[in-house]
């Protein structure tokens, strides 16, 4: 039996509950508390029963939109082309990041998408009218090719359906075209294209934004949770082990926010795996009133929107009576403000338009470090999410005709593919804060509150006994020290100390100039249960720490 609880009941629910987290007492949840002037310090505890984070939790994503794919990825006339078309030192960046899984097509491209254009024979794919973008889509890059990308990049592929324009009856076809071994009419298509092995493609989105009036095939949230669980219900007939994700929210601001994902979820919580977050942040006068401290606070904002979404799993989850507890995939957030409007967002029906080509600088690599923390303090909940996107669209990576440059976003998101492994420590951190103001500020960001200047993760590998530890200054003016306090693995040296900082917020990186906001050294402090860390003024700092922790050999179990 459905729930029909009014939308005013499920919040005010909620509210008692303490899952909208609405006081500034939440911050006590996630392991801080307000402290004095002076060092900041946390107490790092090894909570030895917890499993991995799920390496998909630094995932990316590629979507036609752009010059994403179209002289991104995917170049043939360029002097960087393989054989294929693929760009040669795209895919030496990307291997070299290890980028665990990417999403694709789409975004708002995929709802007016149909798959079966991408594939077959190249010169008789048809040139369409895209319509989220208005561009020209020539279709030479299509689901073989981005999966044999994927292959060569060493990436883990996360395909969307049309859910949009597009019906159960083509989902359950590109399933089938893409995991069925033969015998079957998808399955038999598939082979005459040349891939005789199914892609056995494992991770599915169920559509895209279907909450946004924007999004092609746009409805209410009911008969988007019953599409959904009609397709899913059939999908699992041909592989009962996808994991299927349905659309959540597509932003806080959203009217329907929460009430969209508990009504989606009470139609097709039994089918499902996950429910998607998406987010996108900006030093704009309407989330930030233009000040940067408000604005490397937004870490914090994602971070509330994750136990929002997950209060109403959960919630949902209690009303079904359901032994199953929904996972999150934040397959979509990234810094984007500036190029959101006009040309930006029009392809004026052109072939790869420059388009949401976001120019980034200091104060947005600091916050993507920000973003990087709160994914790992909630990687409990949420195992797998994209920053969007990879190459040229609001992206860390740039393409010229003559090779890649890495925009300062790139810097935070390499560390923590490089970096953060294994299971996430326990902190409890004391720190200085600096207060918030929801004076002029959009509703679903304002709020009177404390931010800590100091914000620090810690992750534990057991596969090779090392510790990372990823810290963020807030401080705009003034170093801050920080002390470590071992109470789990003993630190037994460092193995690297880099930082992320510079004089100018504004400054970025361009072809010319391409090291103007980079990583340099840090001094660390000597290996011991007690380290003092001296963060400088506006930065993001890694330090990879050797321990006292055997490596786990290969024949160990992880335990969960």
């Amino acid at each position: 039996m459905r729930s029909t609880f009014s939308r005013r009941s499920f919040l005010s629910g909620l509210g008692k509950s303490g899952a909208l987290l609405a006081a500034s007492p939440w911050l006590r949840s996630i392991g801080y508390a307000q402290g004095s002037r002076g060092p900041a310090r946390a107490i790092i505890l090894d909570p030895r029963g917890r499993a991995d984070f799920d390496r998909r939790l630094f995932g990316a994503f590629l979507e036609h939109l752009g010059r994403a794919v179209y002289t991104g990825v995917y170049d043939p006339g360029s002097p960087h082309a393989d054989s294929h078309g693929y760009r040669t030192d795209v895919i030496g960046e990307i291997k070299g990041l290890n980028v665990p899984v990417m999403r694709y097509p789409g975004g708002n491209f995929v709802s007016g998408y149909n798959w079966l254009d991408g594939v077959g024979a190249k010169q008789q794919r048809p040139t369409v009218l895209e319509r989220a973008w208005n561009s020209l889509e020539t279709n030479q890059f299509g689901t073989n090719e981005f999966l044999d990308w994927c292959r060569l990049v060493g990436t883990e592929p996360l395909l969307a359906f049309n859910l949009g324009t597009g019906t159960p009856e083509m989902a359950v076809a590109y399933v089938e075209y893409c995991n069925v071994d033969k015998g079957t009419k998808w399955s038999d298509l598939r082979r005459t294209h040349g891939y005789a092995a199914p892609h056995n493609v494992r991770s599915w989105c169920l559509g895209n934004e279907m909450d946004g009036p924007w999004q092609m095939g746009h409805m209410p949230a009911r008969d988007y949770g019953r599409k959904a669980r009609d397709t899913a219900r059939q999908l699992r007939v041909i592989d009962p082990d996808l994991q299927l994700i349905a659309c959540g929210s597509s932003n806080t601001i959203m009217p329907t926010y929460l009430v969209w994902d508990r009504e989606v979820l009470e139609e097709c919580y039994d089918q499902v795996d996950a429910i998607s977050l998406h987010n996108y942040y900006g030093n704009t006068p309407q989330l930030t009133g233009n000040s940067t401290p408000r604005f490397l606070a937004m870490n914090l904002d994602m971070e509330r929107q994750i136990r929002e979404i997950g209060a109403v799993c959960d919630y949902v989850q209690g009303i079904l009576k359901s032994p199953k507890r929904l996972w999150l995939s934040f397959d979509e957030w990234n810094v984007w403000y500036r190029a959101r409007t006009g040309d930006a967002v029009n392809g004026k029906r052109m072939p790869a338009p420059k388009l949401l080509e976001e120019v980034y600088n200091l104060e947005d690599a600091l916050l993507v470090g920000g973003f990087v923390n709160t994914l790992l303090r909630q990687s409990d909940r949420v195992r797998l999410d994209c920053i969007a996107q990879i190459v040229n669209v609001i992206a860390p990576l740039v393409t010229n005709e003559n090779g890649v440059l890495r925009q300062s976003t790139y810097y935070p998101y390499a560390w923590a593919l490089q970096y953060a492994r294994g299971r996430v420590l326990d902190l409890f951190v004391e720190s200085e804060t600096y207060p918030i103001s929801a004076a002029g500020l959009r509703p679903d960001v304002a709020r009177d509150d404390q931010v800590p200047f100091v914000d620090v993760v810690a992750t534990l590998d057991g596969a090779s006994g090392r510790a990372s530890v990823l810290m963020l200054n807030r401080d705009l003016d003034a170093d801050r020290e920080l002390v470590l306090e071992w109470q789990g693995p003993t630190p037994t040296r460092v193995l690297a100390c880099e930082t992320l900082t510079g004089p100018d917020l504004k400054a970025f990186n361009t072809f010319a100039a391409p090291k103007t906001v980079a990583p340099r050294p840090l001094e660390a402090p000597a290996p011991g249960s007690r380290m003092t860390f001296k963060l400088p003024a506006r930065s993001y700092t890694v330090a990879h720490i050797a321990t006292d922790v055997p490596p786990r050999s290969a024949s160990q179990p992880i335990r969960g």
